[in-house]
């Protein structure tokens, strides 16, 4: 499919491809997406007002994630360089949706943006993205000893690189320590939560009318408890796969659990209940961290509740910097590569609402293995980042299934065919 034919598709539906991998749509992680219209207004300029000696750079940050990029942007221009970055935030429907479009019509093409990793090669195949290799080969700084394995491959897609990582992120077990004190005695002794250990303790729990897990971003945790199960997105790479058992018990135990009281129910506000002692265990984002730390309640983190004690397999994904396609200079081609590097020392500020730098250098730093996410790092084989190629597809039709399933407004095998039927048929219109 070519950008053209994208195009007209996006125009026809407001994003399809929707992916979010910043907050969820339960909880605080998008509770600032809104005000991502006025943060353009007051933080961006256009090349026209700065010359030519600008980076026009695009991300999907709002809120307390988009600040602290800003804090680095301007850390950087402090520096003096030839070219100041602008840095422009938007709600990620809007840049999903506002990009290719630039692509295609060659106006007000940002020269650098973020794009999440599940993107990347749909992006590529729909000719969105400049090829990075001749700036990073004359930079010599970004190299791939310098970056988290897991982000820094999927960048290369067919012998090029498409795309420089920032981070890795993911989601956790956030945990009330007091209540695991009374209710789960002993549980945590290992690091790791089973659903038999929740089936066990959560009686007692439900009792006293505390919930012990939550229903918060229901893709996000279907896809790691299915895959903890060894089911894959697609088989071949293009045909969904979802339709099948190991789908089918994710859904029906987590229904269970909604109807035994022990996960929380259809229009609760899980964030809440876990700040107020009423939940035992938050699935939830590393970028949950800063809300949670504004929040009086003694918590630790942990890996994904689990089938399997030795498999907490959790749901990651990764921001990459792309270069969107368009005529581009060397100079300001080797002005992004010089922003690009500074993130290698210098992105401190990330991890501190949530994130896992990309690089080496911050992930081995003292003061980020004190933080809360950096076990997220410690075994590479313990969380998973999709190369599925239509992603996209597949999480939008996640979003629109998965709640209705567990909470009983949807038959579970109708679910399972009908969406998975959808994604197939997305991918054939597209």
């Amino acid at each position: 499919m070519k950008i053209k034919k994208l195009v007209s598709v996006l125009m026809a539906s407001t994003m399809v491809l929707s992916l979010a991998a910043c907050g969820s749509a339960s909880t605080a992680g998008v509770e600032n997406a809104s005000s991502g219209a006025a943060e353009t207004a007051t933080q961006t300029q256009s090349s026209s007002d700065n010359g030519d000696k600008v980076i026009d750079f695009w991300s999907v940050f709002t809120g307390g994630d988009g600040e602290a990029m800003q804090e680095i942007v301007d850390a950087y221009n402090a520096t003096n360089p030839e070219y100041k970055v602008v840095h422009r935030m938007m709600a990620q429907e809007d840049l999903y949706q506002n990009l290719p479009l630039a692509v295609q019509s060659g106006t007000d093409v940002p020269d650098l943006a973020i794009n999440h990793v599940d993107r990347l090669q749909l992006n590529k195949e729909n000719n969105v993205y400049l090829p990075m290799d001749e700036y990073i080969a004359a930079n010599g700084k970004i190299t791939a000893d310098k970056y988290n394995a897991a982000a820094w491959n999927p960048g290369e897609i067919d012998g090029s690189r498409y795309a420089v990582p920032l981070d890795v992120h993911g989601y956790l077990t956030y945990y009330n320590k007091d209540l695991v004190d009374k209710y789960y005695p002993g549980a945590l002794d290992d690091n790791v939560i089973t659903f038999d250990e929740i089936a066990k303790y959560a009686p007692a729990a439900a009792a006293d009318g505390v919930y012990s897990y939550a229903y918060t971003w229901g893709r996000n945790e279907f896809q790691e408890w299915y895959a903890q199960l060894g089911g894959k997105a697609s088989e071949d790479g293009t045909e969904p796969a979802l339709n099948n058992d190991k789908a089918k018990k994710v859904l029906l135990d987590w229904k269970s659990a909604v109807d035994n009281g022990w996960c929380t129910q259809d229009g609760d506000d899980p964030t809440n209940l876990f700040g107020q002692g009423q939940l035992v265990f938050l699935p939830e984002g590393t970028w949950m961290i800063g809300t949670l730390n504004s929040m009086d309640i003694n918590y630790g983190a942990t890996y994904a509740i689990s089938y399997d004690a030795a498999k907490p397999i959790s749901w990651a994904s990764s921001h990459q910097f792309v270069m969107p396609r368009k005529e581009q200079t060397a100079e300001k081609g080797a002005a992004i590569m010089d922003f690009l590097a500074f993130f290698q020392d210098n992105s401190l500020p990330w991890a501190q609402v949530g994130q896992c730098p990309a690089t080496v250098a911050i992930t081995n730093d003292p003061a980020f293995k004190e933080m809360p996410q950096a076990f997220f790092l410690n075994d590479p084989a313990l969380s998973f980042i999709s190369d599925y190629k239509y992603y996209g597809y597949m999480v939008d039709a996640l979003d629109a299934f998965v709640g209705e399933v567990v909470f009983g407004k949807m038959d579970v095998d109708e679910a399972l065919s009908t969406y998975n039927q959808q994604i197939s048929d997305n991918i054939k219109n597209q």
